[in-house]
């Protein structure tokens, strides 16, 4: 009999930037790393790691065309790789969680690599060169000399500013599905509230011509986006990081690119204060502004009085009933949707549309499960169950619409159906019969998801 004496959980080993055409020589090999944490690593480890991760990608193309290596697992960590502009590869190693036990023999350590799944941290790890680009461009764009250094030590100072900061935010073990999906969440509001919204976007853009692109978000949803869904998730995850508060503090305003057409295009990045519920994100065109300080003044000035407005009306709106959908949001609603996920054993369902990278659903999802009450979350085996479900549905797009019931050992059922890029997962937990999980499935779909499926 086994008695579990020590727990070691899911961590950051290793993070770290490099590209081989900086050091092609032998003795050259210092130069090829931009970027590594921890930052205390001696040269010598730095060199080795990067190294091996040559080695590793040199191997895998030799049965591949392209550079597809993305994933390597070993007993104690698993290696994720991403190239994300050509010749610059980014390298997170993450430590596989473990439970230290003792037998008559001695101690060991039993590991569990199956708690991490390659979709979700793939998707950590291209976060991380999106939101560097979002507010610094390309890793190439960079590659420029300044006054004071070379085109190298710019770059390798820019990484270093903005990694050495942002991993310190990450939370590994705190990662789930919505990091696979990469989406938001979005209001439903009635006909009349959306085009209120909208006038007063159209208002605005009108009003002062260096606005291009406005977000507007209430109680951190997203009501009206200007900019394509994957800039927007990427902006509304630095909305709700540590960095983003760091920066109000000092500026009202930042560099942002945007990509439009396929390329980058730099904007300035505006965020006015909160009116009540209500945060306007405005992208400026870059350089048209010579006093921001004078138009953020003049922008509350005109802004705040019909925000106040609308953040009421939008409230009203709510309180009444408002859309039903909004009762069952992942990261807040109604009374009625935190009673309901008070209940492990009540019925959710996650909705999840990758045209838009929206979700919405009665699962508790990101940070919001952590700041929820207990039993609105998913145990993490289900959460990687369900990732395993979209990516089987990303892998075969020939079937246009498909369904398909799933029972784990510890009697929790998932359903996914799936019609074009719509995608929905009701999650049961009970001991049931397939005819009272289809019956259950036919409920929740008529109720929340009314009119998506055929």
């Amino acid at each position: 009999m086994t008695n579990p004496v020590l727990t070691a959980e899911l961590a950051l080993k290793s993070f770290y930037i490099f590209n081989s055409a900086f050091g092609p020589k032998e003795g050259e090999e210092e130069k090829k790393v931009l970027f590594y944490h921890p930052q205390d690593t001696d040269i010598d480890t730095k060199i080795k790691d990067v190294g091996l991760s040559e080695a590793i990608i040199k191997f895998s193309n030799t049965f591949t065309k392209d550079d597809s290596v993305q994933t390597m697992h070993t007993q104690k960590t698993c290696q994720f790789y991403y190239q994300p502009e050509p010749g610059y590869w980014m390298i997170m190693t993450l430590s596989v969680p473990f439970d230290r036990k003792t037998r008559d023999s001695g101690d060991y350590n039993e590991y569990h690599g199956d708690t991490i799944h390659d979709t979700i941290y793939q998707s950590v790890l291209r976060q991380a060169y999106r939101m560097f680009r979002m507010f610094h461009g390309t890793f190439q764009d960079n590659l420029r000399p300044n006054e004071e250094l070379d085109a190298q030590a710019n770059l390798i100072g820019r990484l270093e500013a903005f990694y050495q900061s942002y991993i310190l935010h990450l939370q590994m073990k705190r990662c789930d599905v919505v990091d696979a999906f990469g989406s938001v969440q979005y209001l439903p509001l009635n006909q009349l509230l959306f085009l209120r919204v909208q006038n007063f976007i159209n208002m605005i853009e009108a009003t002062f011509a260096p606005i291009k692109h406005c977000i507007f978000l209430y109680s951190d949803q997203v009501v009206w986006s200007g900019i394509n869904p994957t800039d927007l998730y990427t902006l509304y995850e630095y909305f709700h990081s540590p960095m983003f508060d760091q920066l109000a503090q000092s500026k009202q305003t930042r560099p942002a690119y945007v990509t439009e057409q396929g390329k980058c295009k730099r904007y300035t990045l505006m965020v006015c204060r909160k009116v009540q519920n209500i945060s306007l994100c405005l992208l400026l065109d870059d350089g048209a502004v010579e006093n921001e300080q004078s138009l953020y003044l003049e922008l509350n000035a005109v802004v705040n009085p019909q925000l106040t407005a609308i953040s009421s009306d939008i409230s009203q709106h709510l309180q009444s009933g408002g859309e039903s959908s909004y009762s069952f949001g992942c990261a807040g609603g109604s009374s009625s949707s935190s009673s309901s996920s008070r209940d492990d054993s009540a019925p959710k369902f996650i909705f999840f549309n990758e045209l838009n990278l929206q979700h919405r659903g009665t699962v508790r999802l990101g940070q919001a499960q952590y700041h929820s009450v207990t039993g609105s979350g998913l145990p993490n085996d289900v959460m990687n169950l369900i990732v395993d479900l979209l990516d089987d549905v990303r892998s075969n797009r020939s079937s246009v619409m498909d369904e398909t019931i799933v029972k784990t050992h510890d009697d929790y059922w998932i359903v996914k159906r799936s019609c074009n890029t719509r995608h929905v997962f009701i999650i049961l937990n009970k001991s049931s019969t397939l005819i009272d999980v289809t019956e259950e499935t036919k409920k929740i779909l008529d109720q929340h998801v009314k009119g998506i499926f055929f």
